[in-house]
This record gives structure tokens, sequence and C-alpha cells, in this order.
């Protein structure tokens, strides 16, 4: 028969403390990111920093896993306008706004993208068993049971998720429309940049609550698939402007 360890287990503790300390480093870099992204992007781009430093205020006050998650799909999507600045969800990226880099340079800053993608996803699918693993299930029947060592607030961030994708996909909707009456109007670009970035943040939202134990698997799976189709629909619209 398997027995739950103790929440007093040193390792168990201990695996708190670091995720803690992790997601406060996170939290700052988003935050800082935001802050950059904003100030490259001036008044053309006025929402492109906000997710940054929404998630990366979420991350550093919450020893949550479930956002280690979002952070890797920030990371994730923010790799699309340092390759093409043209597509200005979250971006204009500012590092590659600094300076013209060679193509070379450009691919060293998406390989540093694509490592922090792979750190905080590799983190998010380890810390995630802090939340507990009595309703996980193993290969190995007799694996010790984790105590739930963190608050769980997947259910919340899973209807979030939903209702952020769904605002998204009304914006960026909005915005596809109004391309068609007027190309050269500012607002389509404002709807479809804010759309993208709801969206964006509503896939972070839903993967990490997806994966991780939660009551709201189907509002976390919406949210995902509302979010990529509000994305797909922001990128739509912005070629039309381009």
């Amino acid at each position: 028969m398997p027995k739950t360890l103790s929440p007093n287990d040193p390792n168990l503790v201990k695996s708190v403390q670091r995720l803690r300390r992790s997601q406060q480093l996170w939290g700052a870099l988003l935050i800082a990111l935001g802050i950059l992204t904003e100030l490259a992007a001036t008044s053309d781009h006025p929402v492109a920093g906000l997710p940054f430093v929404a998630v990366g205020l979420l991350a550093f006050r919450w020893a949550e896993p479930a956002l280690l998650a979002a952070v890797a799909v920030l990371a994730a999507f923010s790799i699309v306008p340092t390759i093409n600045p043209s597509f200005t969800i979250l971006g204009p990226d500012p590092v590659a706004a600094i300076a013209n880099f060679s193509w070379l340079e450009l691919g060293a800053v998406v390989v540093g993208k694509g490592l922090i993608v792979l750190t905080a996803a590799n983190q998010f699918f380890l810390y995630r068993f802090l939340y507990g693993t009595e309703r996980a299930t193993a290969d190995e029947p007799d694996l010790d049971i984790i105590p739930p060592m963190v608050p769980n607030r997947t259910d919340g961030l899973a209807r979030s998720a939903r209702l952020i994708a769904l605002v998204g996909a009304g914006s960026a909707g909005l915005g596809l429309l109004l391309s068609f009456v007027d190309p050269a109007a500012f607002l389509p670009q404002i709807l479809a940049e804010f759309g993208g970035s709801l969206a964006v943040v509503a896939i972070g939202f839903g993967l990490g609550c997806a994966f991780s134990p939660t009551n709201e698997r189907r509002a976390a799976l919406l949210g995902m698939q509302a979010g990529l189709l509000s994305y797909a629909v922001a990128v739509v619209t912005l070629l039309r402007l381009i």
C-alpha cells in the first residue's frame, strides 16, 4: 500500500522553497521584459508588454506551478515577433529593436528564448506534483503519495482562461471585421494585438491547468482552443493590415 508523505518532509519543504524562488525570478524577468517591450513599442503598440507584466505579477506573488506553463507559453509566442516584426502580438521584440541584428545574432536570441521555454516547461512538469498526487494515476501503484504542498488555484485560473480567451476572440474578430471597412485605420491593429495577447495568456493558463489536478479541465481546454483560434484570427488581421 502506498503511504502519504508528511507535509514536513524536508525534501518537499525544500521543493516548495525552490518553487517560490523560481517563480519570483520568472516574475521579475517577465515584468522587466514587459516594461522594456512597452518602451520599445511606444504608442504604436500600447498593449504589447501588458501580458508579460500581468503574468509576471501573478508569478511573483503566487507559488502556483500552473503559472510556469504560462511563462513557457509567453516565451514561446514571443519568438514570433522576433523572427517576423510584422506580427506585433507580444511585440515588438525589445532586444531586436535595440540593434539591427544579423541572422546569426537573431538566431541566438531565438535559441535563448527556446531555452527559456524548455526550462519553464520542465519546471512546470516537475513542480505540479506539489499540488498533491492523490488524484494522479501512475504505472507504479506503490509510489508514495505527495500531499498538497501549495494552494491549488487551478479552478479559478481555468475559468479565467476560458473568459480571457472568449474576450480575446471577440476583440480579434472585431478587429478582423473592421479591417475590411478601413485597412488603414489604427483600431483594427489595436484590437488584433489586444485579442492576440489575451489569447496567449489564455493558452498559458489553460495549458497549466489542464495538466494539473483541477475540477475545471473542460474550461481549461476550452480556454486553450479558443485562445488558439483567437491568435489565428489576430494574425490574419495583422496580415491584412501589412
